[in-house]
């Protein structure tokens, strides 16, 4: 008898979104790969008996300019929002925190449907609002007057749908927002489990004691043989009780219609805490969204992410009013990107021999005074190297800036259309260089209240990879055709600067249910034929492997090596009825460089975007033992993930101080070698995983991967 296993049972349906019943169409995102690479390299935490979280005090505000991924653990509990810069439309600041239909691994949740179910969750932490410490300690009072307020903006952009970035929610979903109160009382809030097998026949209704805790059991609802396999409960985690009401709520809409409603992008919502029972040393909000899948019958596996809400510029205090309603602060808004022509990353050997014509002149800006009085402000650019090193600045000097609601963004050129700073690039002995650019735009002198949404920071990347997007799909790109379903193929133009060798092909597939996007196709390259794909010059049939490493892009290393020039069109054809579901970039627009086939011809995109197609090239890579190695000296490393620095444990035979440890990125670039020593720095290298490759004083070599997450 084959075992059986003891699982929740769910059908995960998904949306589907034709344009113009065209031959391209996008579709949500079955899994947030941001977050769920954040997921996996973040432990949870765990408690076998009792999580407490101490409260915190205010004022509470987060603007959710300085970070992305999960939510600021110092402010917040969980992990199912998405703190980001790309899904909103003209947020108040830069950032904002996003609510859609994923959970915390990033993949739509189990229990999801057509109907309106429940999504995701923003919880603060505990706060007190019990007591006031200045000028002196004393209970608090309703005549306090304590105010929360926040912003917010259904998703989904405007104009057309091939313009718009995510999915707007509809009437049946809502944003909703509660105000939570600890009563003392210690509740349930899981059982931590563990799988076990069945010894003896178990019939339905019989009770199964749990092998890890005699004083839990669950009743039988079928039933079990031996060898059977059975979650119990094995530990209770219990927590504070807390009492939650509704205090505010709002429909889904389009942002059309919430802009015809309201006349701004983003409304700013004022509550004022006006029930003594709120006065708790435990007092907490949440927001909740309540979702709801889009999808025909006959096609489920274009199920994805839907229903987005921004959410910006949260803040808890006392002493306010309902006209609060502006904020001291002048912001970036938007985080201005590369500082390249045509693409956002492309190799060094391809960019510096015509540095000056890849790199833009200049920038545009999204610069705001939320305040209500006109602000003296400064604007430079500051551009580092990998060690910190200062290789360009510019500055736009000082300048007024008037109130948003008077006169919108800043329009002072210097400030709002700055030129890019001459940047004196580094000599580069390998094929690789990574810089940083600062935007700063702050107010003159030391008034500013809100420094973390002063700077906007692009880590622009020549590596060994040519890409026009940023590695964050917010939609999935699917080539159809109803009148030649087995013949259709997506092929991204890419101009090479020198004949080069093209190695291998990233791209970045969207999870589907049921693997239904786990499909075999053809990798193609064609040659240009007068502004559109010509001849094909290679082709090879691959079948999905999906990654965990960095972005999560596939690496399709070609099986020879291909001499290419000019311009090359890299990308797939497909030989069946089902269409590949591929990662979609909606605030980078390749368009130009978008072409499909159906039919036996080629057309050029017209959604804004492009798909995540990466080509490799360059010369050949091996990384010298830079490999997942089974060997007798272990190496811990931690913390892991890290921030800025990391520590080696070692065998008490081995000598840290006298060994080599050299770095390399998940592509196996070489980024840095150092003696390894009590602590090795990594606060020059971004967020991501790396490969740390010990040699000791006896030419012993031991690997292991470790992750940076900021």
């Amino acid at each position: 008898m084959n075992k059986k296993y003891v699982l929740l049972s769910v059908m995960i349906v998904m949306q589907i979104f034709s344009v113009l019943n065209a031959q391209e169409s996008l579709t949500g995102l079955y899994v947030n790969n941001q977050v769920l690479k954040i997921s996996k390299s973040t432990p949870l935490r765990k408690s076998t008996q009792f999580i407490y979280y101490e409260s915190i005090r205010i004022p509470f505000v987060d603007d959710f300019s300085n970070y992305g991924g999960y939510p600021d653990t110092s402010l917040w509990i969980g992990r199912q929002a998405f703190v980001n810069e790309g899904f909103a439309l003209n947020p108040p600041s830069l950032g904002v925190v996003s609510l859609d239909a994923l959970d915390a691994q990033g993949k739509v949740y189990p229990h999801a449907s057509s109907s309106a179910f429940d999504a995701d969750t923003l919880l603060s932490r505990p706060i007190r609002l019990d007591s006031v410490l200045a000028p002196f300690l004393r209970p608090s009072e309703l005549a306090d007057s304590i105010y929360f307020s926040f912003f917010y903006q259904p998703g989904g952009g405007i104009g057309q749908p091939w313009e718009s970035v995510g999915n707007a929610p509809e009437t049946k979903d809502s944003l909703i927002l509660e105000f939570g109160y600890q009563t003392g009382n210690i509740a349930l809030l899981y059982y931590l489990t563990d799988l076990h097998t069945i010894a003896d026949t178990v019939s339905m209704g019989d009770t199964i004691i749990s092998f890890c805790n005699p004083n839990l059991f669950i009743i039988a609802e079928q039933n079990y043989y031996p060898g059977d396999i059975v979650t119990v409960p094995c530990d209770s985690v219990t927590t504070m009780e807390v009492v939650w009401e509704t205090v505010w709520a709002t429909p889904g809409m389009t942002l059309a219609t919430f802009i015809d409603s309201f006349g701004v992008y983003f409304r700013q919502v004022m509550i004022p805490i006006t029930d003594a029972k709120y006065l708790n040393k435990g007092f907490q909000f949440r927001f909740r969204n309540l979702a709801s899948l889009e999808y025909q019958a006959d096609a489920p596996s274009w199920a994805s992410n839907v229903d987005v809400w921004n959410i910006d510029y949260v803040r808890l205090n006392r002493a306010r009013t309902i006209a609060d309603t502006v904020i001291d602060d002048v912001a970036i808004v938007e985080n201005p990107g590369t500082i390249l022509n045509d693409y956002t990353a492309m190799p060094w050997t391809h960019f510096s021999p015509n540095s000056q014509t890849n790199l833009k002149t200049g920038f545009n800006l999204k610069l705001t005074n939320l305040f209500n009085v006109t602000k003296n402000t400064t604007y430079e650019q500051q551009i580092l190297d990998m060690s910190g090193n200062n290789i360009g600045a510019y500055s736009g000097g000082a300048y007024n800036i008037n109130p948003f609601f008077q006169t919108g963004y800043q329009d002072y050129a210097p400030h709002a259309a700055p030129s890019l700073a001459t940047i004196h690039f580094p000599t580069v002995q390998n094929d690789s260089l990574e810089i940083t650019i600062h935007h700063i735009f702050k107010e003159a002198g030391s008034g500013d209240k809100n420094t973390k949404n002063d700077t906007a920071v692009y880590r622009q990347q020549f590596y060994n990879y040519f890409a026009y997007d940023d590695g964050i799909p917010e939609s999935g790109y699917i080539v159809t055709s109803s009148a030649s379903p087995y013949n259709t193929a997506l092929a991204i133009s890419f101009p090479l600067s020198h004949a080069d060798t093209l190695r291998a092909i990233r791209m970045y597939f969207n999870h589907a249910l049921a693997d239904a996007n786990d499909l075999d196709f053809t990798l193609t390259v064609w040659n240009d034929n007068g502004g559109v794909p010509g001849e094909e010059i290679y082709e090879e049939s691959v079948s999905q492997e999906y990654s965990e490493q960095l972005y999560g892009l596939q690496h399709f290393h070609l099986e020879e090596p291909l001499l290419v020039s000019g311009t090359i069109y890299v990308g797939y054809k497909t030989s069946n009825r089902r269409f590949l579901n591929i990662g979609f970039d909606q605030n980078n627009d390749a368009s130009q460089h978008v072409f499909y086939r159906t039919n036996g011809s080629w057309a050029n995109s017209f959604i804004v975007g492009t798909p995540i197609v990466r080509p490799v090239v360059g010369a050949a890579f091996s990384c010298q033992g830079v490999v997942e190695a089974n060997v007798p000296m272990p190496l811990t490393i931690y913390p892991n993930p890290a921030k800025d620095n990391i520590r080696l444990i070692l065998p008490d035979d081995i000598d840290v101080n006298a060994s080599q440890v050299a770095i390399y990125n998940i592509g196996g670039q070489l980024l840095s070698t150092v003696v390894a020593g009590s602590e090795i720095s990594t606060s020059h290298l971004p967020s991501g995983f790396y490969i740390l490759k010990l040699t000791t004083a006896d030419n012993r070599q031991v690997v292991s991967k470790f992750v940076i997450a900021r």
